[in-house]
This record gives structure tokens, C-alpha cells and sequence, in this order.
């Protein structure tokens, strides 16, 4: 069978996966707390605005309040339950994270054998699970949700493509709490929902249009349950909270010049190295493998490739339809923080995959496609571990200065008072002077102890 004569998933089943199913699991679990878990991490950005309102707020009131113009009430509950757990035991988040990450790269691994064989989606997954991009996530605990979020999204991907083989009702409610589940834990794939019929529709062929119109039907509920939930507790006033004019009229240009840099350009320039400071050779090879991948899918790839390419395509711009209307104002470099990317890479990853299958059969030796494939993966791997070091050096940093002001502020307002708008600035931007002695002991009798016993 040619590429171009690859069966749609209508047509095709799912590839075994290598070995026993939990091997893998084992392996992607494992991988990202070797590669990311590490001691003396603290509270830093985000994790300080929730736990403040934690503090402050009644229970029922910080479960459905906003941040900033994010409103997901179910990532609250679930964050309050873990930081009473953990406490001042950070390290104990930044293993769940790590271990939620391996959980999401075993989900994408799922994803991709329904299209590939085992060998290339493990490899891929592989990948995925290695990718600097998730220090953003692993060393903050706030950004859980981010996990939470795609986890869902990821479910409901997965039984969308069973849904596509076999429809019944079971799965549509399925495909819908999960949904639900995804943007209440997060807001970044609200736009991004609307993939899930359009993967029906794009890659279903002739016989999706009944299974298109009943997601469409689901999503469209979903929608609806959380736009009243969201005008109830946050209302438009939290929507404007990062772009006080996003009422006022339409976008321009830059509105949809970081619509392409986070949906396209940013995840292949982290597939080269994991910190958005990034080198010359990464913007080149970025550049050159979205081009060459578009290329090879283009000239080479039949109608499945293309279908599954589109699909990528869109299931990358979508979340930043919304994503960069709300950011847009404040910098292009906005687009490129990498917590995107836990998104983004996926559909990156898509394309590569899908081009490489392409080009390796049209090789006449297969000996060549192997060496050239560890060759990119060489440069790949490389890329995302030699730049590692300089977040585990700033994420460090912030936290040893976090630590530092919750102890003196714990101390008493004297002691706080020797506290610099620099300091509160090394971990928390926003931190100072909304941060004051009472508050950080109210935020200390949360965590259940002091930092002398951390």
C-alpha cells in the first residue's frame, strides 16, 4: 500500500501498540519526573493570586471566582484540594504534574497509533513526553489545570474517533463531560473545542455529516453551560481584564500575526530548544521542518494525509482564535510562552509524523530513513535537554526569593517592611505590595505549618 493510499480512520483500526500496552504507559509515566522532578522548587507566579484568594475568599467564593479573564471553577477545586495536601511540600505538586504529564503523553501516544504504527507514535510520544516546553508546567504547580485541561481534551478526542466507527449514545455523553470537564479545568482550549467535530467531519468521509451534526449538537451544549456559568461569576468585566478594548472594535494585523506565532510558528521552534530565548539555528530549523513538512504533505500525501494535516492544522489555530484576542495587546512575545505547547506540540507533531512517513517510503534503503531519523532526533532531544538548565536556574532562583519573603513576611510587618519591589518582582511580578504580612499568614495557616519545618 502506497502513503497516499492510507486508510481513513473510517476504514483502518487502530495500530498495536509495541509490546504490552502497559509497558508504554510505565515508560511515558516515568520519563518526565526523571527528566523534570527535582527538589527546592516553592510557590511562584500564579500559585500566589490563587493563594491569596484561598486565604481570603469563602470556600464556595474561590471556587467560582475568575483569574484575570479565565474562569474554571473545576482546576480550583482541585487545586485547593492539593495544596492542603501537599502544603509547604512543594516537590510533592511538582511530582503530580510531572506524573500528569506522563499521563497526557500516554494519551497522545493513543492518539497517534489510531493513525500510525506503534513504532512512530511511541517515538513521537517519546518526544512529546521529553519536550522542554513542559518545564512551564511541571516547576508551577498553579498550571496544573493546563494538564487537567488537556487530559479532558484528549479524552474526548479519543472517543470522538471511536464515535466515528462506532456511534452510540454512551460515547456522545462521553465526548461531553469530558468537554465540559477540559474548559472548566481550563479556558485555553474553549475555541479549540470545535476540533472535535471537525475531526468527524475532516476525516470521516462521506458517512460523518450525522455524526458531525450530534458532537456539534454536544459541543454546542457545553458551550452554552459554560458561557452562563461564566456571565454568573466572572461576567464581561474579567473577559476585558487583559485587552481593555477587546469590545471596542475588530483586531488588526497583530492579532493574527500571534495567532501564527503560537498556533504554528512556536511549537516547531520548541521542538529545537525548550527556551523561548531561542538561537538563530532554532528559528531556522523551526521554519525549515513546517515548511518541508507542509511541502512533503502536499506533493506526496493522498487524501488521508491531507485530511489528518488540515485537521492539525486547525486544532492548533483554533484555541487562539480566543487565546490571542485576550493577549494580543500586550506582546508577540505572549505567544510564544511555552505552557501553550503542551497543546501546540501535539499538532506539530502530527505534521512531522505524517511527512516523515511520506519521505521515509519513498527512500531507497530503508537503513537511510533510520539514519537520517536519528539524526533529527538527535538534534531534537539534544535541543530540549541542553536548554533545560537555563529554566531550572530561573525557576530556582524564583523560588529560594519566594521562600525568602514568605518566611520574613511570616515574621511580622517589621520584617516585611525589608522586603524590595525587586525581590517580590524575582517571583511574582504582580506580587508587590498586594502581598502583606497578614495575608502570608493566613496563607501559612492554609498550607498547615511554617516554613522552618518545609
Amino acid at each position: 500500500m502506497q502513503p497516499g493510499d492510507a486508510p481513513t480512520p473510517m476504514e483502518g483500526k487502530p495500530a498495536s501498540s509495541p509490546g504490552h500496552p502497559f509497558l508504554a504507559f510505565l515508560v511515558l509515566l516515568v520519563l518526565p519526573v526523571i527528566i523534570f522532578w527535582r527538589p527546592g522548587f516553592f510557590y511562584i507566579l500564579d500559585d500566589w493570586t490563587a493563594l491569596i484568594q484561598m486565604a481570603e475568599l469563602p470556600f464556595g467564593q474561590y471556587l467560582v471566582a475568575p483569574d484575570g479573564e479565565q474562569w474554571f471553577p473545576f482546576f480550583h477545586l482541585l487545586y485547593y484540594g492539593l495544596v492542603k495536601i501537599a502544603g509547604e511540600r512543594y516537590s510533592l505538586l511538582v511530582l503530580i504534574n510531572c506524573l500528569g504529564t506522563g499521563v497526557n503523553a500516554f494519551l497522545v501516544y493513543n492518539f497517534f497509533r489510531r493513525h500510525w504504527e506503534p513504532g512512530l507514535a511511541f517515538t513521537l510520544s517519546l518526544l512529546y513526553a521529553i519536550a522542554a516546553a513542559h518545564h512551564a508546567i511541571t516547576w508551577n504547580a498553579f498550571y496544573f489545570g493546563y494538564l487537567v485541561s488537556l487530559a479532558f481534551f484528549l479524552g474526548a478526542l479519543l472517543i470522538t474517533d471511536r464515535y466515528l466507527h462506532q456511534p452510540s449514545g454512551a460515547k456522545l455523553w462521553g465526548i461531553g463531560v469530558c468537554a465540559a470537564l477540559s474548559i472548566l479545568s481550563h479556558n485555553y482550549p474553549l475555541a479549540g473545542l470545535m476540533a472535535l467535530p471537525l475531526y468527524l467531519l475532516i476525516l470521516g468521509g462521506r458517512d460523518s455529516r450525522r455524526p458531525f451534526w450530534m458532537v456539534t449538537a454536544v459541543i454546542g451544549a457545553v458551550y452554552l453551560i459554560f458561557l452562563l456559568g461564566y456571565l454568573s461569576f466572572a461576567g464581561l468585566p474579567a473577559a476585558a481584564s487583559h485587552n481593555r478594548g477587546i469590545f471596542a472594535g475588530l483586531p488588526g494585523p497583530a492579532y493574527f500575526l500571534h495567532i501564527l506565532c503560537g498556533a504554528l510558528l512556536s511549537p516547531f521552534f520548541y521542538l529545537f530548544w525548550g527556551h523561548y530565548h531561542f538561537p538563530i539555528p532554532a528559528y531556522i530549523a523551526g521554519v525549515a521542518l513546517l515548511t518541508l513538512s507542509l511541502a512533503a504533505i502536499w506533493h506526496w500525501g493522498g487524501m488521508a494525509e491531507k485530511r489528518l494535516a488540515q485537521w492539525a492544522l486547525l486544532a492548533n489555530l483554533l484555541p487562539f482564535f480566543l487565546v490571542s484576542l485576550t493577549r494580543y495587546q500586550r506582546s508577540v512575545s505572549q505567544a510564544f510562552v511555552s505552557r501553550y505547547d503542551i497543546f501546540t506540540l501535539i499538532g506539530a507533531l502530527l505534521l512531522v509524523g505524517t511527512a516523515w512517513r511520506l519521505l521515509a517510503a519513498r527512500m531507497p534503503q530503508r537503513r537511510w530513513a533510520r539514519t537520517l531519523a536519528g539524526v533529527i532526533l538527535a538534534v531534537m532531544v539534544g535541543g530540549q535537554l541542553f536548554s533545560l538548565p537555563l529554566w531550572s536556574a530561573k525557576y530556582q532562583e524564583m523560588s529560594r526569593t519566594a521562600r525568602k519573603c514568605y518566611t520574613l513576611l511570616n515574621r511580622g510587618s517589621e520584617s516585611g517592611r525589608t522586603i524590595s519591589a525587586e525581590d517580590f518582582k524575582k517571583f511574582c511580578p504582580t506580587a508587590h505590595p498586594s502581598i502583606t504580612p497578614e495575608q502570608t499568614r493566613a496563607i501559612r495557616g492554609l498550607l498547615g505549618g511554617g516554613p522552618e519545618h518545609s
